[in-house]
């Protein structure tokens, strides 16, 4: 029954009344997601762009160095702990050098770390993943046919291969954006953050019910919408899925 009540509410936009801060639970939650959302969103962007930019140089000159040197810092990427990336980070950038602000959230500067240790984290699953359907989409037969009328390999890279192995990432990316959104934990708590994450866990140490449920049904919220983008744009930039859409 007292879930009920409180799903009732949460439907109209009634997410309760916070138990350790007296506030609305959607009131606190909105400025807090505000903040995560904007780094979950910068940190999929900057992950993507170092990805795209990573695979494309391999594939531009195809050595076994090259190889190496990528399959290296892919899992090197995913290796390295969040926690101590960020400690580096922090030590290089703000300590030694005083180019960034340790902690806070109160200008852009304060975003350049959290975001690069995010983006770092997920770089090494996105680029296994697109250099895959890379190699996948380079090994199609239209692919032998655009080499059989002798256009060059990086127009068939971009032109052709590219655009396709981009495809299947889309719905990975998706959920990237949404484990982001509710899993940044321990970057907002390294960074001084008032992010989802740490509402969260402060939720879970005070036992405050009501505020709990609306993090977590926030980001329940959240994995949801970016499944539909996912979909939406998959409808919008996969062929096969028009294909289907318009056959009789």
């Amino acid at each position: 029954m007292q879930y009920g009540r409180w799903l009732a509410g949460a439907l109209t936009g009634d997410l309760g009344t916070s138990i350790r801060t007296g506030r609305p639970v959607a009131l606190e939650l909105g400025w807090r997601l505000s903040a995560t959302g904007l780094i979950a969103l910068l940190a999929t962007l900057a992950s993507l762009a170092l990805t795209f930019a990573t695979v494309t140089l391999k594939r531009s000159f195809p050595t076994p160095a090259a190889a190496r040197g990528f399959e290296l810092l892919a899992v090197g990427s995913i290796a390295l702990p969040s926690f101590f990336l960020g400690v580096v980070l922090i030590i290089l950038f703000s300590l030694r050098l005083d180019w960034l602000p340790v902690s806070g959230f109160d200008s852009w500067a304060h975003v350049v770390l959290p975001v690069a240790v995010l983006a770092l984290g997920q770089f090494g699953f996105n680029a296994i993943l697109l250099d895959d359907t890379l190699s996948e989409a380079l090994g199609a037969q239209h692919i032998t046919t655009a080499r059989a009328k002798g256009l060059g390999d990086r127009d068939i890279l971009f032109t052709h291969a590219l655009p396709n192995a981009l495809i299947p990432l889309i719905p990975y990316l998706a959920l990237q954006f949404a484990f982001l959104v509710g899993g940044v934990v321990i970057v907002e708590r390294l960074f001084s953050i008032p992010g989802l994450g740490a509402y969260l866990t402060d939720a879970l140490d005070s036992h405050d019910g009501p505020a709990f449920l609306g993090a977590i049904g926030v980001i329940a919220l959240a994995v949801a919408v970016a499944n539909l983008a996912a979909d939406l744009i998959l409808t919008r930039v996969d062929p096969r899925i028009r294909l289907k859409r318009t056959a009789p």
